[in-house]
């Protein structure tokens, strides 16, 4: 089984691979390397189900993890879980397959793999409730003998888990790992870009700080694995979710629908730039969702078109909202607080955008030196990966592309 080491970084999309230092180290990957700049991916463009289908190969619509969070109607924003664990995911992933086949697998801050079975060293992404306290909380989630080790020998790295320190914590721990333990597969999340992309924009120079910080993150990784006796022949990929938008008016859609009498009719649940709409209390029956949004409301809600049924089908979307909504260009969705301005950018759009297209890039022997592949979708990741292994994802919709990347 090739050995694998993952790094996803989170926000990084198209328009940054014109953006990054020549000199710096993820473009030395495409020059010594094979990548795909247009990967394109699922809806919505939330981090939690786009990487879920990184390892399953899957769309939510087989996955069943379709948005960040469980829909939660009336549950304030501070006391709503996410898709924190593994047995959210109702596929086999990366993980199980690296197990099935005798390997062990490290998951550092990774997406819906929380008390995950198949993750021999394992630091949970997952952050407290109110009232929670957040080291229990991480410690219950993880693997807590190997969070404390980490957490002794890396903690200073951090503050709390604001970025970048986040970053920095997951990239020294996760060196640490391939550098003792050598697993079959590591999977590393980090957030540092995404965090200063809503925070100050997308092309912010906050932003440009992080995509250089990645940089170095990525090369401190790389360097590792060379240094590592029994990880010669291990492949460094670089993956992306999405990208974002800069935003300019925030929409209470909870606000309007009560506005205009909805309330009981339909819940909504905003994805960011877009918003899922479920049957309320009160629901009628009605399938047709501009029955209940008429056209003349569209533009005083924000929307600039809507997803029927039909159309989240056709998408892959999971089964349970009624339909969708897009955002127009500037706009960003509530379902709680007041309208205002909360971030500078965000995502969670559907299709069509230049954010849309995220980044898959391999480095190692045996990949080809300078080749650009002109396209791939989200699902096809997982299978491409487990390829390189020589492992297979049996339930995954993706197709495995690792021919196109090896020499």
């Amino acid at each position: 089984m090739r050995k694998v080491v993952l790094v996803s970084l989170d926000a990084f999309f198209y328009a940054d691979t014109f953006r990054i230092s020549p000199d710096g180290f993820l473009s030395r990957m495409f020059r010594e390397g094979a990548f795909c700049r247009r990967v394109e991916t699922i809806f919505p463009a939330l981090t939690y189900p786009i990487h879920v289908t990184m390892i399953t190969g899957c769309e939510p619509d087989k996955t069943g993890v379709g948005q960040n969070q469980p829909p939660q109607p009336g549950v304030p924003q501070d006391m709503r879980v996410w898709y924190w664990e593994r047995k959210n995911i109702r596929v086999p992933t990366l993980f199980d397959a690296v197990k099935s086949a005798g390997g062990r697998s490290c998951s550092i801050f990774w997406p819906v793999a929380c008390r995950n079975k198949a993750a021999r060293w394992c630091v949970p992404e997952v952050h407290p409730l109110r009232g929670e306290n957040p080291v229990m909380k991480a410690l219950r989630y993880g693997n807590a003998a190997f969070e404390l080790l980490a957490e002794a020998k890396f903690g200073s790295l951090r503050q709390g888990i604001s970025e970048p320190g986040l970053s920095n914590f997951a990239a020294a721990v996760a060196a640490n790992v391939i550098r003792r333990h050598k697993p079959k597969f590591s999977a590393i999340h980090f957030i540092d870009l995404d965090e200063a992309r809503h925070k100050h924009g997308v092309f912010s120079p906050e932003a440009l700080a992080a995509l250089e910080r990645n940089d170095a993150r990525l090369e401190q990784l790389w360097q590792a694995m060379q240094a590592t006796p029994g990880m010669e022949d291990a492949l460094l990929i670089a993956v992306s979710d999405h990208g974002q938008e800069d935003i300019t008016e925030t929409v209470n859609l909870t606000k309007k629908l009560a506005e205009y009498g909805l309330d009981r009719e339909l819940f909504v649940q905003s994805n960011g730039m877009s918003a899922c709409f479920f049957p309320g209390p009160g629901y009628s029956g009605h399938a047709d969702p501009e029955k209940l949004l008429p056209p003349d409301k569209l533009d005083d809600l924000g929307i600039s078109r809507l997803y029927t049924r039909a159309d989240l089908d056709a998408m892959h979307a999971v089964e349970g909202p009624l339909f969708a909504a897009e955002a127009k260009p500037g706009v960003v969705f509530s379902d709680a607080l007041d309208e205002e301005k909360r971030e500078a950018a965000t995502h969670g759009f559907g299709p069509g955008r230049e954010a849309d297209l995220c980044l898959f890039a391999v480095r190692g022997k045996g990949i080809k030196e300078g080749v650009e592949i002109p396209a791939m979708h989200m699902r096809d990741v997982g299978p491409t990966i487990a390829g390189f292994m020589g492992l297979e994802l049996q339930e995954a919709d993706g197709i495995d592309r690792s021919a196109e990347f090896l020499a």
